[in-house]
């Protein structure tokens, strides 16, 4: 449950890329208010849809001490939920807005080896790189943006060692699911009014989305759903039909996303045949046909 191969490659990192000294004391540098006013402008929406979340989920972990931390793809920490008890901590390690906790000079930690990898990461006792983090517990999850890409990082911490180490399966699930719905705010965001439909059951850390115009053409996609078709910026700026391009597959996972989304379209038409059609640019005889193939009923 401690990312075993993340945090090997990123301690092997430490050493071969970074040449970090793991004994060395090490204080984050932080941003100017000039600065940091920046670099928040750059991760405004981000900002607007995770703030939210962060205050659901800095009550849901509340129990178990953990801060909730945000930082922008290249580390920097933009926006935090504490409470009294975490100040301390927060000071001494400059846990703060503004802070830079890229990897390449405070060695293995949540927000930065997550930056660097995209994949999640906990770090339990002794497994951050640096020996003064030893005690700091991690977990971290990348947030996507509405194009694919990593916006930032979503962190939950705390000084407390192993403690939360038996129930870290649950902390981590629960803080994908908030990357997730970060994830989709944005993405829906980005297209108001249109169909969102999704390709399979959402698992990690980015839901399989895809939006749709009124002629079933393929406007945007997530992460996931981009890494399930194998979809490029290239590919969907020529707007290609959504089932047309997903009957073009013979995976396995094509079949099932092409069943996924004849799901997902009748039930937004609350199983109107007609409407569902025209929704995905095909005519009723080919839904029929294609429900009737995959057993869609």
């Amino acid at each position: 449950m401690s990312s075993t191969t993340e945090v090997a490659k990123s301690w092997q990192r430490c050493v071969a890329s970074y040449n970090l000294d793991p004994s060395q004391g090490w204080k984050a540098d932080v941003l100017s208010g000039a600065e940091f006013r920046h670099v928040t402008g750059c991760s405004t929406n981000l900002l607007k849809t995770a703030i939210p979340e962060m205050r659901r989920l800095f009550g849901l972990m509340q129990g178990l001490g953990l801060m909730v931390l945000l930082a922008d793809r290249d580390a920097i920490i933009l926006a935090r939920n504490i409470d009294d008890a975490h100040l301390p901590v927060c000071r001494r390690l400059e846990l703060r807005e503004g802070a830079i906790w890229n990897e390449s000079a405070a060695g293995t930690n949540g927000i930065g080896t997550v930056a660097q990898d995209c994949t999640p990461i906990f770090l339990g006792e002794g497994e951050h790189w640096r020996f003064c983090f030893s005690r700091l517990a991690s977990y971290a999850v990348p947030v996507f943006d509405a194009q694919g890409q990593v916006a930032g990082v979503i962190n939950l911490a705390a000084f407390n060692g192993n403690t939360t180490r038996p129930v870290a399966p649950l902390v981590l699930d629960a803080l994908q699911q908030s990357g997730r719905r970060i994830e989709e705010q944005l993405f829906r965001d980005r297209h108001p009014g249109q169909r969102i439909l999704t390709l399979g059951a959402a698992q990690g850390c980015s839901a399989p989305l895809v939006c749709i115009n009124d002629d079933g053409e393929i406007m945007g996609a997530t992460h996931a759903a981009r890494s399930l078709t194998g979809w490029t910026d290239d590919t969907i700026s020529t707007h290609p039909n959504l089932l047309t391009r997903l009957g073009a597959g013979e995976e396995l996972s094509f079949q099932k996303a092409e069943e996924n989304v004849i799901r997902s379209a009748l039930a937004l038409s609350h199983g109107n045949a007609s409407a569902t059609a025209r929704s995905l640019g095909i005519s009723r005889a080919t839904l029929y046909r294609k429900m009737k193939a995959l057993g869609v009923r």
